[in-house]
């Protein structure tokens, strides 16, 4: 009886270790969940990411001279501007 319940343990921990690796696995590293609705001066702007495919919600990840980072919907026009200004950059 008690090695039916040791194995019983055994398995359930199993499982829970494999739900755990499959959540961890090959899912973006960032999505945008909400954008920024006011435009923000390409002068503070340093850099760009867009979120990968697997993201529920397009977005383009702004990042900041100060390092901080904020999301942008694609489609607005501001963000599609800001986007063609700092590839004129590089």
């Amino acid at each position: 009886m008690v090695s039916r319940s040791l194995l019983l343990v055994l398995l359930v921990l199993g499982c829970l270790q494999s739900f755990t690796a499959a959540h961890n696995g090959n899912g973006p590293v960032k999505c945008c969940f909400s954008y920024q609705t006011q435009p923000i001066p390409v002068n503070v702007i340093t850099a760009y990411k867009v979120t990968e495919r697997q993201c529920t919600n397009p977005g383009v990840i702004l990042i900041l001279d100060d390092s901080r980072r904020t999301c942008a919907n694609p489609k607005d026009k501001w963000v599609q501007d800001t986007i063609k200004t700092i590839d004129q950059r590089a």
